[in-house]
């Protein structure tokens, strides 16, 4: 289902923490994040819940867990359906509403940024406009973020600065100041709309939430939201999966795409080439040999067939496509699990950023490489929580007429 987060206060989504009394925002919202919303909000609704209750999930002990209880209480619950599906329950990552991500393969005019975007796989690295025009540089760079109707798109942020209080004093606490970077609107009347999509929930579901409480320092006021269903038509909404029924129009796209990939990098084999946009980050297994896969020189076929390994490590083990190209940007990241008991620090991964580009190619149909794509929920792992979730790539501009 699509849905809508309508901010009624700034949030804060805890990225990367790069000093400790600086915490900046993220732009966007994992979807690990909406599923603790969603915890946070039926335990604190359950009649049942303890805090001191501790269960044991796959070897690991964890507080404040949402699983269903099965009492007397439960049955006239109005969050039962959510309650008992909640581990089937996924989510994708959420966006400014009618933002789409720029692919790592765009780039843009050095000297004027006013002109058209190229897309690298299908064109060259240099600006048509200024060819156009006549001019002696035609240098390009370049871009990521969001784009919004053909435009360039930030959110605007908000910086405040906050003191901790010592709970025994009650005034401020030395040494303590700190300043907070929250996103305060996604328009210019001060909105903050997200979309996104959660799959295996209803209306009923839906409407059984007055509100969520999303991200960092919600006992303060940050993060309150009302949660509501994509009005029918916003097709728009929910940057994820193409649906199977646009299978026609999508295999029509791959073709034409395969065409101008071929004709720009000069490409006369048998292959059929096609891409994939990573529309949320990516949490990937580059150690799946067992050992550091970067520890000496590694060439380009080493490197591709350690990405395909990383790639498929987790899915089903099909020699059928090989990768030619990849653009990425890749960062480590340790998260916290706060529902572990113990040490809840997480263990370290290698994190594709949102927006990269793979290119695959293959012998097979186009109808049956959608067949075998669109049944995936994304690489890597935590797909549950929208990691991985991908959309087929076509380049910039590219029309099923052209």
């Amino acid at each position: 289902m699509n849905v809508k987060l309508k901010f009624k206060s700034p949030f804060i989504v805890g990225g990367i923490k790069r000093v400790s009394n600086y915490i900046e925002t993220l732009d966007y919202i994992p979807g690990n994040v909406v599923r603790a919303a969603f915890a946070r909000y039926i335990l604190n609704n359950c009649p049942c819940f303890d805090r001191d209750e501790v269960v044991e999930i796959d070897g690991e002990k964890h507080r404040n867990w949402v699983y269903y209880r099965n009492r007397p209480e439960c049955q006239k619950c109005r969050l039962k359906n959510l309650c008992l599906k909640f581990d089937d329950i996924k989510f994708s990552f959420f966006y400014p509403e009618g933002t789409d991500i720029i692919p790592l393969t765009t780039m843009r005019c050095k000297m004027r940024p006013e002109h058209r975007l190229i897309d690298l796989l299908t064109e060259k690295r240099e600006c048509p406009d200024c060819i156009k025009a006549g001019n002696s540089d035609t240098r390009v760079e370049a871009v990521s973020g969001y784009i919004k109707d053909g435009k360039d798109y930030k959110v605007s942020k908000t910086l405040f600065t906050r003191t901790a209080i010592d709970k025994y004093t009650g005034a401020a606490k030395e040494g303590m100041l700190y300043s907070i970077e929250a996103v305060t609107a996604t328009d210019g009347e001060n909105n903050i709309v997200y979309w996104g999509l959660i799959k295996g929930i209803t209306d009923e579901d839906i409407s059984a939430i007055d509100e969520l409480r999303v991200g960092k320092y919600t006992s303060v006021g940050f993060g309150r939201c009302s949660i509501i269903a994509a009005e029918d038509g916003d097709d728009r909404c929910a940057p994820t999966l193409q649906a199977v029924e646009n299978k026609e129009e999508i295999t029509k796209k791959m073709k034409l795409f395969s065409e101008r990939y071929r004709a720009n990098n000069k490409i006369t084999d048998d292959y059929k080439y096609f891409a994939v946009k990573f529309v949320a980050d990516a949490k990937l297994g580059f150690k799946s040999h067992g050992g550091n896969e970067f520890e000496k020189y590694k060439n380009n076929g080493e490197l591709k067939d350690i990405w395909f390994n990383a790639l498929r490590a987790y899915k089903t083990d099909n020699s059928a496509y090989e990768i030619d190209k990849v653009y990425a940007e890749v960062f480590n990241f340790r998260g916290y699990d706060t529902s572990k008991v113990g040490d809840i620090r997480e263990e370290p991964v290698h994190m594709v950023q949102k927006g990269s580009v793979i290119v695959f190619k293959t012998l097979k149909p186009f109808n049956e490489i959608f067949d075998d794509f669109v049944s995936m929920d994304g690489f890597g792992l935590d797909t549950e929580n929208g990691f991985g979730w991908f959309e087929f790539h076509f380049g910039l501009e590219v029309q099923v007429n052209d």
